[in-house]
């Protein structure tokens, strides 16, 4: 079927329509990274000055990649959608040295006993002089681990953090993910906390497995906080547990304009100014990811193939002049029902067969179409000539002729009754010539 092209309407709609949807709005976040940072050994078990860590226990990073220019100014949990980060156990929290922010690390403390795998939220920073990157966008591990660790216990006098099981990637003897902050600062400018204190799950002598708050912001001010390399991947968060981790982040995004924007976990309860993201959950449930498929759903973190049928945008309005039932996608922008209401585009283009009807010379060959609007038939009735034989057709709007038959020149009424079964519902145009002149009108399906 061939389809009516409309480049420049049709575009200028597709586009206003699309940009100003959530599919695209999401682009601010690019993706989010959780990160293995290290796994616990029985020699890491060892320390009890930091308290004991389990071995197995596994420390996690979370990583937001935004658009180049955006700049994170918040994580917050309100009403409606929960500030959501949990484990099946317990997070681990250094006794020594732990803190509640990764700005709030002393980083003279990270070669002391187990402090650089404390659990802790950021807003970019990994101590109070080191960004936090991913351990591949490092390039030593200067700071922790082997010789950089001052030991934990008796008879262990150094040498932790020293593992190199490969399922967490670099050893953080070679790559330690620590890096100088853009222009020299890590801090988060005008760094504040409003609503619950994340100190009730990681305070340093919190034993808890779960922040979950309906009431929290820890943010900063303008401009906000990117990260420390070119893919601006901003630390939200380091977390060691031995269970199973889960999280629902909701954040606040600076955009290059200087405008924000909200992105939340979930898709109810959307607020003004608030657009869902599935890659803000943990474990990232997977659906279609593609914005130009019907079956797209803007809460999937991960594609699963399920996106199957292209969007078609056109009009589904039946009584439009430019109803397009190979459309699946209706744009009431473009309708178009006839001149002066065909919402300020041109009728020429978009229904130019309205047009010829309309411009054509009044009707002379006495047919008669009943019902209009039809559903399963419709009769053609028209009074026969002596004259000469008579025609009629039926097309579709995208030009195909449906029927065509002669009515043979005498005397009396001519009755054709034609089964619709199967017509798609829309319009159609009838054109009736009595061999001098043309007559064109419409034929409406429901």
């Amino acid at each position: 079927m061939k389809r009516r092209s409309l480049p420049g309407i049709f575009c200028g709609f597709l586009i206003a329509l699309i940009s100003g949807s959530a599919a695209l709005a999401q682009a601010d976040i690019e993706n989010v990274i959780v990160e293995t940072y290290y796994i616990s050994d029985a020699q890491d078990a060892t320390d009890v000055i930091g308290g004991t860590l389990a071995q197995g226990s596994r420390t996690y990073r979370v990583f937001i990649e935004l658009c180049p220019d955006c700049s994170l100014r918040s994580l917050y949990g309100d009403v409606n959608h929960a500030l959501k980060i949990q484990s099946t156990t317990p997070f681990f929290n250094n006794l020594d040295r732990g803190k509640t922010y990764g700005h709030q690390i002393n980083n003279s403390a990270l070669d002391e006993n187990t402090a650089a795998l404390d659990s802790w939220l950021a807003l970019g920073a990994a101590s109070n002089i080191r960004m936090g990157t991913l351990k591949a966008d490092d390039e030593d591990g200067s700071i922790i681990g082997g010789a950089n660790n001052d030991g934990g216990s008796e008879g262990v006098p150094g040498g932790l953090l020293v593992n190199t099981d490969p399922d967490a990637g670099f050893p953080l003897t070679e790559r330690d993910g620590l890096v100088p902050g853009l222009g020299g600062s890590v801090l988060p400018p005008n760094f504040n906390l409003i609503g619950e204190d994340p100190t009730v799950t990681f305070g340093t002598e919190t034993v808890s497995q779960a922040f979950i708050s309906n009431d929290v912001r820890i943010g900063c001010a303008a401009p906000g906080v990117k990260g420390p390399t070119p893919e601006n991947r901003v630390l939200v968060a380091q977390l060691t547990t031995t269970g199973e981790l889960s999280f629902m982040l909701n954040i606040e995004v600076q955009r290059p304009d200087g405008s924000l924007a909200r992105y939340v976990a979930s898709d109810s309860l959307l607020q003004p100014g608030e657009t869902p993201n599935g890659l803000l959950n943990y474990p990232p449930v997977c659906g279609c990811i593609d914005p130009y498929f019907l079956e797209y759903d803007p809460t999937a973190g991960c594609d699963d193939g399920s996106c199957v049928t292209p969007i078609i945008f056109g009009c589904l309005d039946t009584l439009a002049c430019n109803y397009d039932p190979g459309a699946n996608f209706n744009v009431p922008q473009l309708c178009c029902y006839g001149p002066g209401n065909c919402n300020g585009l041109s009728v020429d283009l978009l229904c130019p067969e309205i047009v010829g009807i309309m411009n054509d010379s009044p009707s002379r060959t006495s047919l008669k179409v009943y019902p209009n609007p039809a559903n399963e038939q419709v009769y053609f009735d028209w009074e026969r000539s002596a004259a000469g034989e008579k025609t009629l057709m039926v097309h579709d709007l995208h030009g195909r002729q449906l029927i065509h038959f002669n009515v043979p020149a005498g005397f009396g009424r001519e009755v054709r009754r034609i089964d619709l079964s199967g017509w798609p519902a829309g319009m159609y145009l009838i054109s009736a010539n009595d061999g001098h002149h043309w007559e064109r009108s419409k034929l409406v399906i429901h």
